[in-house]
């Protein structure tokens, strides 16, 4: 929509500007509502009033004519007014009156002027001048006449004989509204006063409330500049109220948050390569230099050489694989909510394929679940997680080689626990295994083959999913690690859920 006149462009108004425009038009559209309905509704009022003047008048001009028995003529006029000269200057008074007040107030009475009339439409009489045409009629009429600017009203009547029931004359009483055009005069002379002060009061009314309204976006606006210039700003707004642009606030806080979620994640990935890949570049370096300098002549020394930078190789490829594991499992809750799994399943081919990989362990089974247990996360990542744990517990369990896997509901969670009989942790480590790159013993996860992220990466997973991990453990008696995770209501255990080939079943 575009305003023409001088150029004005109304879609490059700011919202600010539109809103005020808005509310003003609003509010004077309701006034121009407002005092049209004034006006015409007083102009009816008064209308009436001045009608039931003019009634009231030919009633008394009736009352006064009763006597006349004979067809209405100067001469029987003039005795009657002799004989009724109270009653005649009483109606006279009222027009006098009328009239030499009229200058004092502006025309603020109105004047009433009569005239009679015979049977062939001669004026015989009058009180007041008026040259409004005459209309001869059969019964009382009252209509407008034109005076311009203005207008009147006029009533017509005939007189009848009391007696013959004959028509003997006609009255004519003009009312010339000088009341009512005071009125509507002054009226719309408020209307006009009243008008300009509302067009002045809404241009700011609509200003203060389009910039209360609006202070909510600007401090969003203002949030959002600031976070251009500082990403990570922890600034957050403040949620005040239920409304619309409380939610907004709302969800552009919590926006805000995962933003800085994944910018400390991808600065915790970078730091974390650039530490842990300095010690395996740094050994394949040294066998390259080793062999550059006179190593290569030596066959022991190259095969040496080689099988180091290959194990490091190997390392490093699974390290940076651990670490992009642990960088996405920050964002599960986002790529995987709407997941399901059924837990009692995949906890029976965990334990079934267990056994079947690591023949010399015994691996005891114990579910007491009733039905099925669908849980809202990828089975993908649970299964990992499972793995993780159950690939520790054979790690590090030497004499004993024992692991107990328990799956068990209590209201509306389901728990799982892993337990092993093996080397056991400490309390001052058990509260620190799930650190990235954090082992107990360097040197044996090292000669295992740990990086020290697979507890990271369990942790961050059912975190990720609404759940909690935690271990107890003994040093020398093993160790129990135990996931807690929500189970879905029955409504929702009704959708698809995803089998042991990751494919969704229904």
């Amino acid at each position: 929509m575009k305003l023409k006149g001088r150029g004005l462009n109304i879609e490059r108004l700011s919202i600010k500007w539109k809103w005020s425009l808005i509310i003003s038009a609003t509010i004077i559209f309701v006034y121009l509502i407002f005092a049209m309905l004034v006006y015409y509704s007083t102009q009816q009022v008064v209308l009436d009033k001045e009608s039931q003047e003019i009634e009231i008048a030919m009633g008394n001009a009736e009352e006064v004519l009763k006597p006349l028995q004979e067809e209405v003529t100067e001469e029987n006029i003039d005795n009657l007014v002799r004989d009724q000269q109270v009653a005649v200057n009483t109606f006279r008074d009222r027009y006098d009156q009328a009239d030499s007040r009229s200058g004092d107030r502006e025309g603020a009475i109105s004047k009433l002027s009569l005239r009679l009339f015979d049977l062939d439409g001669k004026e015989v009489y009058a009180i007041g001048a008026n040259d409004y045409p005459f209309q001869v009629t059969n019964k009382f009429i009252l209509r407008p006449v034109s005076d311009d600017p203005n207008f009147s009203l006029m009533g017509v009547k005939p007189l009848v004989s009391e007696t013959s029931q004959e028509r003997i004359g006609y009255i004519q009483i003009i009312n010339n509204l000088a009341s009512f055009h005071h009125v509507i005069s002054q009226i719309i002379s408020s209307i006009f006063f009243i008008g300009l002060l509302v067009v002045v009061l809404s241009v700011f009314l609509g200003l203060f409330i389009s910039d209360r309204f609006l202070s909510p976006i600007r401090r969003l606006k203002n949030a959002m500049a600031g976070i251009i210039k500082e990403p990570e700003s922890e600034k957050r707004l403040k949620v005040a109220g239920s409304d619309e642009l409380a939610e907004l606030a709302s969800i552009y806080n919590q926006m805000i948050d995962r933003m800085q979620k994944n910018i400390d994640s991808q600065k915790q990935f970078v730091e974390d390569v650039s530490h842990e890949l300095r010690t395996p570049v740094a050994i394949v370096e040294g066998h390259l230099n080793l062999l550059e300098r006179w190593g290569k002549d030596d066959p022991e020394i190259l095969e040496e050489s080689i099988q180091a930078s290959v194990q490091e190789i190997s390392r490093m490829k699974s390290l940076v694989q651990e670490m992009l594991d642990l960088s996405r499992a920050v964002q599960v809750d986002i790529q995987y909510k709407d997941e399901r799994t059924d837990v009692k399943q995949l906890v029976s081919q965990l334990h079934n394929n267990f056994q079947l990989v690591h023949e010399d362990f015994t691996f005891n089974l114990d579910i007491d679940v009733e039905g099925e247990a669908i849980v809202n996360m990828y089975r993908n990542h649970l299964e990992q997680v499972l793995i993780i744990l159950l690939d520790n517990a054979v790690k590090y369990s030497k004499d004993r080689k024992e692991v107990h896997l328990s799956l068990a509901t209590s209201g509306d969670r389901v728990q799982i626990a892993v337990q092993d009989f093996g080397e056991g942790i400490s309390e001052e480590d058990s509260q620190k295994i799930f650190n990235r790159f954090y082992r107990v013993d360097k040197a044996r996860s090292r000669e295992k083959g740990g990086n020290g992220l697979g507890l990271s990466i369990a942790k961050q997973l059912i975190n990720g999913y609404g759940g909690t991990i935690s271990v107890d453990s003994v040093p020398g008696r093993g160790s129990v690690f135990r996931i807690e995770l929500k189970l879905l209501q029955n409504q929702a255990k009704d959708q698809d859920f995803t089998d042991s080939k990751g494919q969704k079943k229904e």
